[in-house]
């Protein structure tokens, strides 16, 4: 059996198991509801309940990853605090799987997973700096500074989503206003465009006609809707592309990085989002930086099973 690692990816509404060799070859996966409102330790113990089985079937890991999203204490192996998964702040996962599993277990947030993942297997190690941002539900990020994950002083660097864009803006599911998150995650596209449809009735036919044929309203219906020309998806998209590109330059600015790579959903929107992002780079007046970062979407929607694989047999610590 190769040198491999289980990778769990923890989000809001399923969670992803994987097999991962340390090449980062997915060897098994499956996705299971996360099922929040159940608690933490519950929800360990249907991890622990798929990963037993496959054990049981032969497959033998040396360590576990576990992603999840919000502030993650990586020392303690904890979640201090996330906003969108209620009542599991402060749990101790690390000991929780252990305990359970009886496999050295590293915890860390569900962005740098990801975005650890897209640069060991994606971009091979070979840019030093890397500014990685995920685009879903809400935005994370991650940073490789000099071939490695920085994590900061805390452990919770990166976390591009919650630096701010407007003054006095949008509410974030944080608690506070104005976050790049509350315009270019999931709920933030979402609710800019439920505006723009009650404001401007006599637009969006396009978009309004894919509805209609039964697709609820999601940042997949606007791309489609922005392919197929409607002009209200379109400018959708210009805004949150905009408003990413000025949270992603003043990113660069502090960095320098050598890539700019977008991970998640969101960024599965293509040019729809790309352009607008170009566009603030190439008009911003400081731009060296900027215009010297390369960027790019990740290709591997798994990243984060992945990434925590790599981390967990990278840095796994002694039971």
């Amino acid at each position: 059996m190769p040198d491999a690692a289980f990778g769990v990816d923890a989000g809001g509404t399923f969670t992803k198991i994987a097999f991962v060799t340390a090449r980062g070859k997915i060897l098994r996966m499956t996705q299971i509801p996360t099922r929040p409102q159940d608690g933490p330790a519950a929800f360990v113990g249907r991890v622990a309940e798929v990963l037993g089985a496959w054990r049981r079937e032969g497959l033998r890991a040396r360590a576990l990853g576990f992603g999840v999203a919000g502030d993650v204490d990586h020392e303690g192996g904890r979640l201090r605090v996330t906003p969108n998964l209620p009542g599991w702040s402060g749990f101790r996962f690390r000991d929780a799987f252990q305990k359970r599993l009886r496999l050295p277990t590293v915890v860390e947030n569900d962005a740098n997973c990801a975005v650890w993942g897209a640069y060991v297997t994606e971009l091979k190690r070979r840019p030093r700096t890397v500014i990685g941002v995920t685009l879903g539900t809400g935005v994370g990020g991650g940073l490789v500074v000099d071939g490695r994950l920085h994590r900061g002083a805390t452990g919770s660097a990166g976390e591009i989503g919650h630096t701010q864009v407007v003054i006095g803006g949008a509410p974030c599911h944080c608690g506070n206003r104005g976050c790049l998150e509350a315009y270019a995650g999931k709920y933030g596209i979402l609710r800019e465009a439920r505006r723009r449809l009650r404001a401007q009735p006599r637009r969006g036919r396009r978009l309004r006609a894919l509805m209609a044929q039964g697709g609820p309203l999601s940042p997949h219906l606007l791309k489609l809707a922005a392919d197929r020309g409607d002009g209200l998806a379109r400018e959708v998209w210009e805004r949150t592309g905009s408003l990413l590109g000025v949270g992603l330059c003043n990113a660069v600015l502090l960095l320098n990085p050598d890539a700019v790579l977008l991970l998640g959903g969101v960024s599965q929107a293509g040019r729809w989002i790309l352009g607008p992002i170009r566009r603030v780079f190439a008009g911003w007046s400081f731009g060296t930086s900027v215009r010297a970062a390369v960027l790019r979407c990740a290709l591997n929607a798994h990243g984060g099973c992945v990434g925590a694989a790599h981390l967990a047999l990278e840095e796994r610590p002694s039971r």
